[in-house]
Order: structure tokens, then C-alpha cells, then sequence
């Protein structure tokens, strides 16, 4: 019995006084890597290492988050020009890290965790304006990094205040969870920020409660798979010269790939627009892509990331065509459809409704490739309808919309306009009349 306990005290001493020094390297390590994927992923940043110090049981880094795409070059120029600051606005990041397979550093700050892992770790942010006055962002981040290398994080921010002599911000908080796994992409995000303002020279803008979700996994073509969505209450700009008003904000998006082939649903709505000089606006759109060449879509993707991180994206983006043509082609040629269930917009006057349907047949493969044999082989068809009293509003803005009517493309019906048009084999009909489409090369 004695035997057992002694073996038991040396295993638990081991986990807890000399663990914690080997664990503490592995989880250095997978910090490292974490930087090194953010780098890779963010395009258009750069994260460096300013200082990292291990210790036995706690170890500290500070790590800065810099511009470094081309993209921001006008932006940047612009920046420097007004502050006369020679480095760049940077967000600077403070992590400690309490590791071990029983991290009892942890112990001695708040959200403390004796779970087993390689650490236990809390994040603070500041902002280097570029002149290195650092001012600090309130909240902080509380992860739990598993044995696997999978994290599990949550930012959580208090009610407060900040202000100086031009600016004032308020803000009501946030609880914002977040759950990453390198090791199968898996991405989950389920969160909250609170209402917050800004006011800077007698303008404000207020921002209503944001809400946010993901469950997504990376697929074998480098892009996420599953769902995710995002919601804000309002937006407001209170301003004297151009005051600006938004209703509630949402937008939702589902994506799956299936015999690799990519299919696309997303979902949005804007409500209570205000426009100066017509009134509120509503607008929802709710589209699908469906059966989309996964690969070749990747192979865009890439290029694209390749272009945005380039010295020179002006130059990159004009020579990024060549590189994509095939894969362009082999998404047409391998059928698609593109499918838009309801676009609707809605004035004082009344609501414009308008659907949508693209199918491109999938070509023979053996068949030399041209534009107009893929026009050829696409069907659609749309249907808009506009109440009459929004078209006389229309015709007030632009006589010129008369022209709808006198060419048939809009007709009469009831209260309101329609249009109703089908396109197959290169000829258009709309609302009944024929209307040939020239194609290229014929």
C-alpha cells in the first residue's frame, strides 16, 4: 500500500512540478505555429515575434500585428502624410501562458484552469498608432489549448468608457466564444458584442448588438465548408451634414461540397434604409451556386491570394486571366446554376420583386471550348414585377425609363409592370417577343 503511494506521489509530482517545463515548450511550439497559419491565412498582415519569455510554469510573449500588402499602399501613404508618423498603426498583443498537463500557474489570475492541456493562456490588446504611445483595448481572450493542439477560446469585455479631448467611445460588452482545430479545420463561433458608440468632432455613429455564428470545417480544397452567420441590430451615423440611418442587418450563408462539386446559399436583409429624398428601404436577396468545380475554384482562390499578397497587385490582377482561363472554362463547362429565389426592394412607392434562374449545361469534354457554344447551351429565365405608382416615381427621376414600356420589355398587369423574359439557344423572349442575342464568333 505504501509502495502505491509513493508511486503516486512521484507521478504527481511529475505532472505538476516537471511536466509543466516540457509541456511548455510543445505549447511555444504551438503558438508558433498558430502565428505562422494566422500569417498565412490573413492576407495582407504580418505577425511578428517581439519577445517571447519561457518559463517553467509561465511563459510570456508580445507579438505585433502589422500591414504589409500592397493593397494598402495609397491607404498607407495617406496615413503617414496626415500624422507625419513614420510607422504604421500595428495591433500589439500580450499573451501568458500557464502550461503544463495541470497548468497551476493559472491559478493566480481571474478565469483560471486546472484542465489538462499544453496551456491555459490570457490575451490583452493595445493599439501602436505608429508614434508608440500604446493605447490599450479593453476585454481580454481566455484559451484552453488541448494536448491535440485544438483550442478553445472566449473574449470577454466589461461595460466602460474611454475618452480624451477629441474622442469618446462607450461600450456595453462582449462574449464572443470561438473553437479552432488546425488539425481538421474545424472553426466554431458563437458570440455577442453589445452596443457600442463613437464619437469623434460632433459626429456619433452608434452601432446596435452584433451576433455572430460558424460551424464550419476545411475541406480538402483549402476553403470552409458549413454555416455561418452574422447579425447587427442598427447602424446609425448622427451627423449634421450626412446623417445616416440602418435598420437590422442579416446575413447567413451555407456552403457544402458534395462528388466535388461546391454548392452556395446565403441569405440578406437590409431593413429601414433611410434615403434622403425618398424614404425608408427594405432590401433581401436570397441566392444559391450550385454544382460548382470545387478544384478549379481552389485554383482561383489561390491565385487571387497570390495577387493580394503580390509587390504589385495593380500589375498581378492584370496578368492573374492567363493563369485562370482553364479553370474559368472548366467551371462553365462542367455545369453550374445559378439561382436567385427572391431580390426584392421595397420604397414608399411600393416593392420591386425579382427572380432569377442561370443553368449551364455540362459540354462535352472532348469538344474544343468557345463562349458561344456555352451561351448556346444556357438556359434562363427572370421575372420582375414593379407597381405602376414606382414606375411613375422612376420616370419623374429619368423620362427616359418610358422606353421600357414602348419596347415591351415592361408591360402592364394590374397595379403593376412585369417583365417576363426566357432565354434558350442564343434567343431571348421578352414578355412573348423574340429578340436574338448576337453571340461572339457568329
Amino acid at each position: 500500500m505504501k509502495r502505491w503511494l509513493v508511486v503516486l506521489l512521484v507521478v504527481l509530482a511529475v505532472v505538476v512540478l516537471v511536466s509543466p517545463g516540457i509541456v511548455g515548450r510543445l505549447a511555444e511550439k504551438n503558438l508558433e505555429e498558430k502565428i505562422e497559419w494566422a500569417a498565412t491565412e490573413s492576407g495582407g498582415f504580418e505577425i511578428h515575434t517581439e519577445r517571447f519569455d519561457r518559463g517553467w510554469f509561465t511563459s510570456e510573449g508580445r507579438h505585433r500585428v502589422v500591414l504589409s500588402s500592397a493593397m494598402f499602399r495609397e491607404a498607407t501613404a495617406n496615413y503617414r502624410e496626415k500624422t507625419g508618423n513614420d510607422e504604421l498603426p500595428s495591433l500589439i498583443i500580450d499573451t501568458r501562458l500557464d502550461h503544463g498537463l495541470m497548468p497551476v500557474g493559472s491559478l493566480t489570475r481571474d478565469s483560471w484552469s486546472l484542465m489538462p492541456g499544453l496551456a491555459s493562456t490570457v490575451s490583452t490588446f493595445q493599439i501602436d498608432p505608429g508614434d508608440g504611445e500604446l493605447v490599450a483595448i479593453p476585454g481580454a481572450l481566455y484559451s484552453n489549448v488541448s494536448l491535440s493542439g485544438a483550442s478553445d477560446s472566449r473574449y470577454l469585455l466589461e461595460t466602460g468608457i474611454f475618452e480624451n479631448d477629441e474622442v469618446r467611445v462607450e461600450w456595453a460588452g462582449a462574449d464572443v466564444a470561438l473553437q479552432t482545430d488546425r488539425s481538421d479545420g474545424t472553426l466554431l463561433i458563437d458570440g455577442t458584442i453589445e452596443p457600442f458608440s463613437i464619437s469623434v468632432e460632433g459626429e456619433t455613429v452608434r452601432i446596435g448588438a452584433i451576433a455572430m455564428s460558424a460551424d464550419q470545417v476545411k475541406s480538402e480544397y483549402g476553403f470552409n465548408v458549413g454555416t455561418a452567420a452574422f447579425g447587427l441590430e442598427s447602424f446609425v451615423v448622427e451627423s449634421p451634414d450626412d446623417p445616416v440611418t440602418v435598420g437590422a442587418i442579416a446575413l447567413s450563408a451555407d456552403a457544402d461540397i458534395e462528388d466535388a462539386r461546391l454548392s452556395v446559399t446565403s441569405k440578406m436583409s437590409i431593413d429601414e434604409i433611410v434615403v434622403p429624398g425618398i424614404g425608408d428601404m427594405n432590401f433581401v436577396l436570397d441566392l444559391a451556386l450550385n454544382r460548382l468545380d470545387a478544384a478549379s475554384l481552389q485554383v482561383i482562390a489561390e491565385a487571387f491570394k497570390e495577387v493580394q499578397g503580390s509587390p504589385d497587385p495593380g500589375t498581378a490582377l492584370t496578368q492573374l486571366f492567363p493563369q485562370i482561363e482553364g479553370d474559368l472554362q472548366k467551371i462553365v463547362t462542367s455545369g453550374a446554376e445559378i439561382r436567385v429565389e427572391q431580390l426584392d426592394v421595397t420604397l414608399p412607392q411600393g416593392k420591386v420583386t425579382t427572380k432569377l434562374l442561370v443553368e449551364v449545361a455540362e459540354g462535352d469534354s472532348g469538344v474544343e471550348f468557345s463562349w458561344s457554344s456555352v451561351l448556346l447551351a444556357m438556359t434562363a429565365s427572370a421575372t420582375v414585377r414593379m407597381p405602376v405608382a414606382l414606375f411613375e416615381f422612376v420616370k419623374i427621376m429619368n423620362p427616359q425609363a418610358n422606353a421600357l414600356v414602348a419596347m415591351g420589355i415592361l408591360q402592364r398587369d394590374g397595379d403593376d409592370y412585369v417583365m417576363n423574359a426566357e432565354y434558350a439557344q442564343g434567343l431571348l423572349n421578352v414578355n412573348g417577343a423574340p429578340l436574338p442575342i448576337p453571340m461572339p464568333g457568329m
